[in-house]
């Protein structure tokens, strides 16, 4: 019995402890920059009561019940009505009614506020005219604005600003996912604003962002393999694993995306050329890209052989072997998957340490790089580039690779 008593004393007081805890926080930020705001237990239920000198007392109950959960649906809808009240433009309860009626038309019930204006986003951002892939949301996205959401529910923050605080927290010393998170929580702040007229301070502003973001992640310099090099990795990969062989041969031989693998029919042109068509389209970002024709750019051995695969023949009568799944099906090839693969080959391994060392980063879009320094050593038109790599002249000279030390080299050996 003594046990048992023990044991019920200490839980019982850990629970007046967390209570009194959330209680006198959520009290205290009703009260922040609100003069005679105060919020309290009526029964299980919110009471907001207005009182103090030179101000009209008034109460009214709030639609949740008291208990930490509902705090951050509290203050957004105190955040609301507080402006019109304290103008002496509407009363109390008149405003708490009002914004009860545009919370309807907006998500129904104002305690799915934020989770409400987070679907929001997701629909807008995964169906709108820039939509963005499911995969994209889930990765660059949902882990930040899911993140915002529990900090904003939780009724720890007031603004924007506290809120992009907090939040960067979870991602200490990691730049990219700080820039991210950043990134996702301004449309996020910003969608709640525009589309769902929450109160502008909740906006994560481009100076929150530059004062709390910290250090950028230094911007690395992509390796571009050498035509010789990529033939000794294909020819090591195809003694042991020929579809994946072509995969890379593919990648290489046009340039490809990894994802785009996925997109690929053989077709004749209007010259009546049989030729491969990637029907991969992408809208959203800075570096956009179109459905086209896929041009092969032979590759040059040391001894100066011209190196190419009959890619669009075996897609057409179906002799290209792929991987793959486990479902017996062609897998899905996508960047990731293409990674997984090529970071347990051993060549792959040994390539990646060789630049590292030269401060260069090896990557699957290496294949991508690779094929527009050959064809920029080949001396093919900029324009003509860009359009067989299916993207703009601004995306090619921002985020590609055009020449590499030896192409430097051997084209100023030739002035000599």
């Amino acid at each position: 019995m003594k046990l048992s008593r023990s044991i019920f004393g200490i839980k019982f007081g850990i629970n007046i402890s967390m209570a009194k805890s959330w209680e006198d926080g959520f009290q205290s930020s009703v009260k922040t920059l609100r003069r005679g705001w105060n919020i309290t237990n009526n029964n299980g239920r919110m009471l907001l009561r207005i009182r103090g000198k030179g101000l009209v007392t008034q109460t009214a109950n709030l639609p949740f019940g008291w208990n930490a959960a509902n705090q951050g649906d509290a203050l957004l809808l105190i955040n609301r009505i507080y402006d019109p009240v304290h103008n002496g433009e509407k009363s109390l309860k008149l405003a708490i009614k009002e914004a009860l009626g545009l919370s309807d038309k907006l998500s129904h019930k104002v305690a799915k506020g934020w989770d409400a204006i987070a679907q929001s986003l997701f629909d807008l951002r995964t169906t709108g005219v820039n939509q963005i892939k499911e995969s994209t949301w889930k990765d660059n996205w949902q882990p930040y604005i899911e993140e915002g959401t529990r900090i904003l529910k939780s009724g720890s923050v007031t603004s924007g600003h506290e809120l992009l605080e907090q939040c960067l927290k979870s991602w200490e010393g990691k730049p990219s996912s700080r820039a991210a998170c950043c990134l996702a929580l301004k449309n996020f702040t910003e969608h709640a604003v525009v589309r769902h007229n929450m109160p502008a301070s909740w906006m994560v502003t481009q100076t929150s962002i530059k004062e709390l973001r910290g250090r950028t992640t230094e911007k690395r310099t992509k390796a571009v393999l050498e035509d010789q090099e990529l033939l000794d990795f294909i020819d090591a990969i195809n003694e042991r694993n020929h579809a994946w062989a072509n995969v890379i041969r593919t990648l290489a031989l046009f340039g490809m995306r990894p994802i785009e693998l996925q997109y690929l029919t053989p077709r004749i042109d209007e010259y009546g050329v049989l030729r491969v068509w990637c029907s991969y389209s992408k809208v959203s970002g800075p570096n956009k890209s179109h459905a086209g024709w896929l041009v092969p750019v032979p590759l040059e051995s040391s001894n100066g052989q011209k190196v190419q695969w009959d890619i669009p023949e075996e897609l057409e009568d179906g002799s290209l072997q792929l991987p793959i799944g486990r479902n017996g099906e062609f897998r899905k090839l996508n960047g990731r998957f293409v990674l997984n693969f090529l970071q347990v080959q051993p060549e792959w391994i040994r390539l990646k340490q060789k630049y590292e060392k030269k401060g260069l980063w090896l990557r699957p879009y290496t294949f991508r790089d690779s094929y527009s320094s050959r064809c920029h050593r080949y001396g093919m038109e900029y324009a003509q580039i860009c359009r067989a790599m299916r993207h703009s002249e601004s995306a090619h000279s921002r985020a590609y690779r055009t020449a590499t030390d030896k192409t430097m080299f051997d084209a100023f050996d030739q002035l000599n």
